[in-house]
């Protein structure tokens, strides 16, 4: 079963329930209607189902460019 966690709290509107709040850092199944009726509220991403006294660094950013110095080797067919 594949799980979402809940980047923020809010309430979100379903035809079957009605409105339903999500709190932050809850974790629901990927394939559930809330998730499906506010899929940018939710995120695989665990950290956001963590509690933690302080904000954890972001996961680093693939480098798109080679820094100064740094030699890439690039295959082109």
């Amino acid at each position: 079963m594949d799980v979402v966690y809940a980047k923020d709290t809010a309430q979100i509107p379903t035809v079957e329930c009605g409105l339903v709040l999500v709190r932050a850092g809850e974790h629901w199944p990927a394939s559930d209607p809330v998730v499906k009726a506010a899929p940018t509220l939710f995120s695989p991403d665990p950290r956001f189902g963590l509690r933690y006294s302080a904000v954890p660094e972001p996961e680093p950013l693939e480098q798109a460019t080679a820094a100064p110095g740094e030699r890439r080797t690039v295959r082109r067919g």
